[in-house]
């Protein structure tokens, strides 16, 4: 039920029933409301106004027309039949009913007949072969089941005619019976006139058993339609030259009698020049089929094959082959999709959706940050094209927004913070002024939600935390704003735990720590409540370990070492599991990191010298591997640094002088070839604590290797100034937090006590 009314919300089109509302009564049982349709099924609407072959396929292809924008928009019904398609008393068609359209998907189980008939998901008569025998439901099963809609309504006649519809005999009928053709059943002489030929032709390829030999797409079963109705040779006929010919004498009738004459006297040329054209024709229709097979390829990979997997455990591998096949299949298609607008935007979505397999850090991903960067911007300009041919297009102003912000996050992660703040401010500038214009549209006040969320992550970044408190709070604003029974929703209540958990973050900056504790508890507590409730979401889980580790933050800056301990734990234990579940999810290899150096700091400061070593080895190897793998992902470089850094500190302190000293040096030699934006306040203040980090390493060589003290505190001395130099800029440009406005003076204390100053 929650499947259906996410997918309704996703979708707005003037051929589909629209959403406007949903929640859960206070019994507890859910519901959605939806546009009042007052109309009457697709046939028996044709029949009681008496529609003529041409109205019928015109209507018809108002429902194709449905259905190809939900395919654009990731979603197959699965469910088509007449009742699921009214039409309104002014002869609009609108489609209803996704109940099942991501049930099969999300259960990833095949549906038996034995299920089937327990508890109906589908309409054996407009059921495709495929549902019938549990192999997964595409868009080509979307096309089998309105080639059976249309023979309905062409014929009066469902296409097959079940006598007891039980398992067997649907099964058999579906998967093994032909059938007729629909001019074949019709009893009006005229009737089966027109349907013979094009129409007859046009209905079986819908309906070809073998879904790879039916249409392609369901743009491709529509634009047939349209031939026919123009009078256009269509795709599901032999292409022949007497064909092609009949077609063009009824379309031109008056001219071909006018010319006969002249045509017979011409004859002998124009043989030779038919050949020739024949095989031009031949050649471009072959183009034409190999064109379509690539496309259609390109968009099961990305989105039926890839949705049915991506929150499964263990699924990475099988997500970084799609997107490599993927990739080709795009730059294939790219070339040949000026001027094709609906291919454009198909593209556009595509590249999105291989830049969120490739790389960042808020999904599931193989770690290839640059590459990730490059297909979201394949898709912005896609997209920023597609706009400026209509600019005040709703869904184009929308999908521009989105793919802005999605670069605008991943450039952060680069450390180029005032570019990601261009990108994510004007795509947060674009979703309120969709909100202002649809006050009542849930889904676009949503994404205002994110996108105050993002831009305030990005300014904490840039040492703003004061204005980024200000802007997670007005996150939290749009959700409570929202109705309320649409807060109880999974998407609704992770978006709410991500709100109070920026907060505590921004908090915890600027000083606040019980209240910034206060918060992080509040998201932990609805994203364990989540992980109950959605055991086989993944995510969840892992939402649940991030709060395990803000804990953390929190309790070490309140000087709770051994509870720090306790949480950072918690989080290394649920990354762990996650991470050798799905090995090569990059997402869960960072966080497991992250947790490690975590865990190695808690342990130092406990003084157990031996297993934060441990901690800190496992980090440096994994570390090393990403940067060398992913070098634009600024994050992974910084957190090698500080596992060499911190290895040197408690390298130290067992003795293990020339280790230290090496681990030093190359915690250095990494600082001094990492570039660093002078606004990038989180990146630049993590280096000016590595830097007192290093000083610490020189100050106790200096201390325990008598030959070398003046040398070794020289060192000491420039690591501390570098650390001073980069606080102080910060504060100089506004960047130094509250809660690190002592840092400077501290430091300062260091430089004076190591270099006499």
């Amino acid at each position: 039920f929650q499947h259906e009314r996410q997918i309704l919300a996703s979708l707005d089109h003037p051929n589909i029933a629209r959403l406007l509302d949903g929640g859960e009564t206070d019994d507890g049982l859910p519901y959605f409301v939806m546009e009042y349709i007052k109309g009457e099924r697709i046939d028996s609407y044709a029949s009681q106004n008496e529609l003529s072959i041409k109205e019928r396929l015109e209507l018809f292809r108002q429902a194709c027309s449905a259905v190809s924008y939900a395919h654009q928009h990731l979603v197959v019904h699965r469910d088509l039949k007449p009742s699921n398609i009214l039409v309104t008393p002014e002869g609009v068609a609108k489609l209803l009913d996704f109940g099942i359209a991501r049930i099969i998907q999300a259960d990833d189980v095949s549906e038996t007949m034995a299920t089937m008939t327990a508890a109906p998901i589908m309409t054996p008569e407009y059921a495709s072969p495929e549902q019938i025998t549990g192999t997964p439901a595409t868009t080509l099963s979307d096309v089998y089941s309105l080639g059976a809609v249309l023979y309905q309504l062409l014929s009066g006649h469902p296409p097959h005619r079940l006598q007891t519809r039980s398992p067997h005999e649907v099964a058999e009928v579906l998967t093994r019976g032909e059938v007729e053709k629909p001019s074949s059943v019709v009893s009006r002489v005229e009737v089966a006139r027109q349907l013979r030929g094009d129409l007859d032709n046009i209905v079986r390829m819908a309906m070809r058993k073998e879904a790879p030999r039916r249409y392609r797409s369901i743009e491709q079963f529509s634009d047939d339609i349209r031939r026919h109705l123009t009078g256009r040779p269509v795709i599901a006929r032999a292409d022949t030259w007497s064909y092609r010919s009949a077609k063009f004498v009824r379309r031109n009738a008056l001219v071909v009698a006018g010319v006969a004459l002249l045509l017979v006297t011409l004859v002998g040329g124009i043989v030779a020049t038919l050949s020739q054209a024949q095989r031009a024709r031949a050649a471009q229709a072959l183009a034409e089929r190999r064109f379509q097979d690539v496309r259609k390829l390109a968009h099961s990979v990305l989105f039926d094959y890839h949705d049915a997997i991506k929150n499964l455990p263990g699924s990475t591998p099988v997500r970084a082959q799609m997107v490599r096949d993927a990739l080709e299949y795009l730059d294939r298609l790219a070339s040949e999709a000026q001027g094709d607008q609906a291919l454009q935007a198909e593209l556009a979505a595509a590249y999105e959706r291989v830049g969120d397999v490739q790389g960042g850090s808020l999904f599931a991903n193989i770690g290839d940050t640059a590459g990730a960067i490059e297909s979201y911007r394949k898709s912005l300009r896609l997209r920023e094209l597609l706009l400026h041919g209509s600019p005040g297009n709703f869904e184009r102003r929308r999908d521009v927004a989105l793919s802005g912000r999605k670069l605008g996050l991943l450039i952060w992660e680069t450390g180029n913070i005032d570019t990601a703040l261009e990108n994510t401010r004007h795509s947060l500038a674009l979703f309120e002024s969709l909100a202002r214009e649809h006050p009542d549209d849930l889904e676009i006040h949503f994404q205002v939600h994110s996108s105050y969320d993002y831009v305030g992550m990005i300014l904490q970044d840039h040492g703003e935390p004061e204005e980024a408190l200000r802007h997670y709070r007005k996150s939290l604003e749009v959700l409570e704003s929202l109705p309320p029974d649409s807060r109880d929703s999974e998407r609704i209540r992770r978006s709410l735990s991500v709100d109070y958990e920026h907060i505590g973050a921004a908090l915890m900056l600027m000083g606040d720590l019980e209240h910034a504790f206060e918060q992080n508890r509040k998201a932990l507590a609805v994203r364990s409540a989540l992980s109950r409730d959605f055991p086989l979401n993944v995510e969840h889980r892992r939402t649940v370990a991030v709060s395990h580790y803000n804990d953390g933050e929190i309790l070490a800056k309140m000087g709770r070492d051994r509870e720090a301990l306790e949480s950072y734990l918690k989080n290394l234990q649920i990354v762990e599991e996650l991470s050798k579940a799905d090995p090569q999810n990059n997402q869960y290899r960072d966080d497991r990191g992250y947790a490690l150096i975590r865990v190695g700091d808690m342990l130092a400061k406990l003084e157990d010298f031996p297993q934060a070593l441990t901690r800190y080895r496992e980090c440096l190897e994994m570390r090393t591997e990403d940067v060398k793998a992913d070098p634009s992902q600024l994050w992974k470089r910084a957190s090698l640094i500080e596992a060499h850094a911190k290895m040197g500190k408690v390298l130290i302190k067992i003795g293990e002088d020339e280790t230290a000293l090496a681990a030093a040096k190359k915690a250095l030699a990494l600082m001094q070839e990492t570039s660093v934006e002078p606004t990038n306040a989180q990146i630049r203040g993590f280096f000016a604590d590595t830097y007192v980090d290093l000083g610490e390493v020189y100050s106790a060589l200096a201390a325990n290797r008598k030959n070398h003290t003046d040398e070794h505190r020289q060192a000491a001395c420039t690591m501390y100034r570098r650390s001073l130099e980069i606080l102080q800029d910060l504060r100089n440009r506004g960047l130094l937090s509250a809660g690190e406005a002592a840092k400077p003076e501290t430091v300062a204390q260091s430089v004076r006590r190591c270099c006499g100053e």
